[in-house]
């Protein structure tokens, strides 16, 4: 069975960049998020689930879901994105580790902000945290999505504080202008790979 590596790190701090370099490198990645919206739009008892605890109108009249009325409801009441996440992340894990077992390589890969805040970190053999300050952060993601700083703050707030996700991590890799992220990753892998 391949080896589980978590790749986490909180918003703007440029995980999706390092998923994207271990793709290009050869290994497999599950993106949490993108397969956890494509599941709450096929898996129907996930369907189910959502619409009794929120409405028929977190699905739009076409069928796929509401992103907008979701965001809406879980930015503003923390309380409902444990709700949300207490209902999709099981079906995530499943869904990963089915995946898991198709894959040929060692170690694969799961990218996901919130892999701490959802209790996930027991599934990995390692957990890698990407990490930028707050500063190179914010500036990201405002260039990104013409986010203002204070809807910025906001996001960053419903995450588990940067420092926190680097203790609990085993790796950290840093992305900002004063390191160079090929190397640190490559210096990750061979040391995770001399363990296996």
């Amino acid at each position: 069975m391949a080896h589980a590596i978590g790749l986490t790190g909180g918003i703007g701090s440029g995980k999706s960049t390092v998923a994207r370099i271990l793709k290009h490198m050869g290994y497999a990645v599950y993106i949490a998020d993108r397969e956890a919206s494509r599941l709450m739009n096929e898996a129907p008892h996930l369907r189910t689930a959502l619409i009794q605890r929120f409405g028929p109108d977190i699905y739009l009249p076409e069928g796929p879901l509401n992103k907008q009325r979701l965001s809406a409801l879980i930015f503003s009441q923390p309380e409902l994105l444990a709700e949300v996440n207490h209902i999709v992340h099981p079906e995530v894990m499943r869904d990963f580790q089915k995946w898991k077992s198709r894959q040929n390589g060692s170690p694969v890969f799961f990218e996901s902000a919130i892999l701490f805040e959802a209790h996930l970190n027991g599934y990995f053999d390692a957990i890698i945290c990407v990490t930028a300050s707050e500063a190179t952060r914010l500036k990201r993601v405002m260039a990104r999505d013409t986010s203002t700083a204070e809807q910025v703050k906001a996001r960053m707030s419903n995450q588990l504080d940067e420092e926190e996700k680097c203790k609990q991590s085993d790796f950290i890799l840093y992305n900002d202008d004063d390191h160079l992220v090929l190397p640190q990753l490559l210096t990750i892998l061979n040391t995770q790979l001399s363990t296996q």
